[in-house]
């Protein structure tokens, strides 16, 4: 009787690996668009959120006594309604406690969001957007942009509450105007 021999595999077969690989490309395209999906509801939900924060704003501006004001901290990542506070004589701006700050994805970059006042690029970590109550508002724009998606919230200087865009949705933005300043006062709607 011969001896038997037995064989020590030492590697994978091309089948075997073929397999592999097949079943890590089917895993892939079932996570990455649950992964960019995700993504996308973070993006929205962050834009609903400052669309909120805005409108906290604006309601303050209209019916409280105290000064509100919004600050985007780009160090933090952080979007949030201020009050004026005093303590001891001393007036400083603090976070609103009914508000709490919006803190940006982690994904973000740094130039996910840009702030407008009445046209002009502002940057609001040392000064936040303010306005007293009794005064005029300023136009406020808030232009968030994200790979393919970016959203608009505009707040109109006599607006109850922002308007807010998404992805450009082919509307332009409708800005109230003053007919009798633009001579205008007699024409019909």
């Amino acid at each position: 009787m011969p001896p038997k021999t037995i064989t020590i595999r030492r590697a994978f077969t091309l089948l075997e690996i073929i397999i592999v690989i097949i079943m890590i490309a089917i895993m892939s395209s079932i996570i990455l668009p649950r992964l960019t999906g995700t993504r996308n509801r973070e993006f929205t939900l962050t834009v609903e959120r400052m669309a909120d924060v805005v409108l906290m704003y604006a309601h303050r501006n209209a019916t409280s006594n105290q000064p509100a004001a919004l600050q985007y901290n780009s160090d933090a990542k952080e979007f949030a309604l201020l009050t004026k506070v005093e303590e001891e004589g001393d007036r400083f701006w603090e976070f609103d406690p009914l508000a709490k700050p919006i803190k940006l994805p982690s994904w973000a970059d740094s130039d996910l969001l840009a702030i407008y006042v009445d046209g002009d690029l502002t940057d609001t970590s040392q000064w936040p957007i303010t306005a007293s109550p009794g005064e005029a508002r300023p136009l406020i724009e808030i232009l968030l942009h994200w790979e393919e998606r970016s959203a608009v919230i505009s707040l109109a200087p006599h607006s109850i509450g922002p308007k807010v865009w998404f992805d450009g949705d082919n509307i332009e933005p409708l800005m109230p105007i003053d007919l009798d300043a633009e001579g205008r006062g007699r024409e019909e709607w």
